[in-house]
C-alpha cells in the first residue's frame, strides 16, 4: 500500500517567491516611467522613449535601463554606471519585442541611487539617442 505525501511550503521559499515577483513586477513597470529622450542636433521629442529604473532594498540598489520604440526596430546600446568605485559599462545589440519594449539589463550596486553617475544611449536606424536619467528611484 502506498501513501501520498502532500508537501507544505516552507517559510524561506515562500519569502523566496514573493522577491521572485518583485522583481518581475518592477521589471514590467520600468517601462511605464517614461522619460524625455532627444536625438543628437534635434530639439522635438524622438520615436524612442528610454530611461534607467531605479529600486533600492536596504543598502542595495538595481539599475535596470529599459527602451520603448516606435515602431520596434533594432539598433545598438549602451549603458554606463560610475561611483563607489563601481564602474558598469556594458552595450550591444538591441532587438526589442513586437510591443517594441526591452529591459537592457540589471546592474546591482551597493549605496544610493544618488552616489553613482548613470549614462544610456540608443542608436537606432543611425540616429544615437542620450536617455533622460534622473538617479529618481521606483
Amino acid at each position: 500500500m502506498t501513501t501520498k505525501q502532500t508537501r507544505k511550503t516552507d517559510a524561506p521559499t515562500l519569502r523566496l517567491m514573493a522577491a521572485g515577483a518583485l522583481v518581475v513586477a518592477s521589471a514590467c513597470a520600468a517601462p511605464i516611467l517614461a522619460t524625455e529622450t532627444l536625438s543628437e542636433g534635434q530639439s522635438e521629442a524622438a520615436p524612442v522613449s528610454c530611461g534607467v529604473a531605479t529600486e533600492s532594498h536596504g543598502a542595495m540598489t538595481t539599475f535596470r535601463p529599459w527602451v520603448r520604440l516606435d515602431p520596434p526596430q533594432s539598433g545598438d546600446f549602451r549603458f554606463a554606471l560610475r561611483g563607489g568605485g563601481t564602474v558598469v559599462d556594458q552595450g550591444g545589440y538591441l532587438e526589442p519585442g513586437a510591443a517594441g519594449q526591452a529591459v537592457l539589463g540589471e546592474a546591482t550596486v551597493t549605496g544610493r541611487a544618488a552616489d553613482y553617475d548613470v549614462e544610456l544611449t540608443v542608436q537606432v536606424g543611425g540616429t544615437t539617442y542620450h536617455c533622460h536619467v534622473d538617479g529618481q528611484e521606483i
